[in-house]
């Protein structure tokens, strides 16, 4: 019985985050565009390079350090595509992503945020809101989901770009 009840908790909880995440997602697409566009990527590349990188990211094992990894990487690789390597001003394109991908534990503070405030304090689910440990954990799952989420809408914002870029 107490599995059963440690399990609905888990899905309530998952419920509830799901929903301030979609409510933060307004804010992260706006980075999206803005790297897009500092960066110029449709102009760089009209493969999208972003298909691999996402791949990483929703693997079993992924965590935000190996995405960061993965990225890194695609700099000094023969045969990568250019948009890793551009440059606006001193600054290249793939470790401009990597700050948006560090940046967005800011959108996870606020998630987190609006997740306690709106669980009353006799909720049970405030066992695993308040717990240090399980805050943790809940921090990492929840960042690691919205960088998943904004490698899936670059990748779509560079799609876009490019086909845009047909038709001027």
């Amino acid at each position: 019985m107490e599995d059963n009840l440690d399990s609905f908790l888990k899905q309530q909880l998952e419920f509830i985050t799901q929903k301030y995440i979609a409510e933060q997602m307004d804010d992260v697409i706006k980075k999206i565009q803005q790297i897009a566009k500092n960066f110029a990527i449709a102009t760089k590349d009209k493969k999208s390079p972003f298909r691999n990188v996402l791949s990483v990211a929703v693997s079993p094992t992924s965590s935000i350090e190996v995405i960061k990894n993965f990225i890194k990487s695609q700099i000094g690789r023969s045969g990568a595509s250019p948009i890793w390597s551009t440059k606006n001003g001193n600054e290249l394109f793939a470790i401009a992503l990597i700050q948006d991908i560090d940046s967005l534990q800011n959108d996870t503070e606020q998630i987190i945020k609006q997740v306690r405030k709106n669980i009353n304090k006799d909720n049970p689910l405030n066992s695993y809101t308040d717990n240090p440990d399980k805050q943790k954990e809940m921090k990492k799952r929840i960042h690691l989901k919205l960088v998943q989420l904004y490698l899936g809408y670059l990748a779509r914002e560079h799609t876009a770009l490019v086909g845009e870029a047909k038709f001027k």
